[in-house]
């Protein structure tokens, strides 16, 4: 597969997807920050699909299970940071303090 990034290999994967796991990739597209720190369970929750559909649409995908992907979708949060924002989120994480 030549796009391994998770927004490529949604893409890629859309014509298989059920009903359940377009759903879940709509919501990964268009919240993936948010979607990156939730569990299976709380993903599942938002979108209405169990848990398991949120296990099996990463399975699906092509990942080892629903922690490596969550993992990839924050890879992806973090190389889309620049510097000035990774510096602005540390400033807020130290509140004032010296860095």
């Amino acid at each position: 597969m030549t796009n391994t990034t998770l927004m490529g290999l949604m893409d890629a994967h859309t014509a298989k997807f059920s009903k359940g796991q377009r759903r879940i990739a709509d919501f990964i597209t268009h919240h993936y920050d948010e979607a990156a720190f939730m569990t299976a369970a709380k993903l599942g929750d938002e979108v209405g699909v169990s848990e398991s559909t949120v296990v099996r649409f990463a399975s699906e995908l092509g990942y080892d299970g629903y922690p490596s992907m969550q993992r990839a979708l924050q890879d992806m949060i973090r190389s889309r940071l620049t510097s000035t924002q990774r510096i602005k989120a540390a400033g807020d994480k130290l509140s004032g303090q010296d860095v």
